[in-house]
């Protein structure tokens, strides 16, 4: 599994801005980034280079932060790669709470970052095991691409 930041911050003018410059301060490199907004705030995720450095460098600064576990798919970067690994996890029962994707520097593939109930991770691994077109990623591969 992955670690993911989430970092909750307030809806308004420039605390975006603030979150990001502490990590560029803590020497945290951004992987990954998505933003879910309310009204009032923000669930910004974030898989970070160093998980650790950059959660203490959050907390330090009063941004609210945790982390969760995701998983990390290589798919390939066409039309109809995503739906390929959704129809697997949707035949096999296992349905994503949320998803978001990037594209690499090192591969012309996408990386798609998911989040299922821990209970199913061992039930994906079969599912996806031997799939040509679909990798579940361990972190280092994730930090890697």
């Amino acid at each position: 599994m992955i670690r993911q930041v989430s970092a909750f911050i307030q809806n308004r003018e420039g605390k975006l801005a603030t979150m990001l410059k502490v990590l560029a301060q803590a020497d945290v490199n951004i992987r990954s980034l998505t933003i879910a907004e309310t009204a009032d705030y923000g669930v910004v995720r974030l898989i970070l280079q160093d998980t650790d450095k950059g959660l203490a460098a959050l907390r330090d600064n009063h941004i609210m932060a945790n982390e969760t576990q995701v998983l990390a798919a290589e798919i390939c970067d066409k039309p109809g790669g995503m739906s390929d690994l959704v129809e697997k996890l949707t035949d096999g029962k296992v349905n994503i709470e949320y998803a978001y994707s990037f594209l690499p520097q090192n591969t012309s593939n996408a990386v798609i970052i998911f989040k299922v109930r821990e209970d199913d991770v061992e039930r994906i691994q079969a599912l996806l095991a031997g799939e040509a077109n679909i990798k579940l990623l361990t972190r280092d591969e994730l930090l890697m691409r």
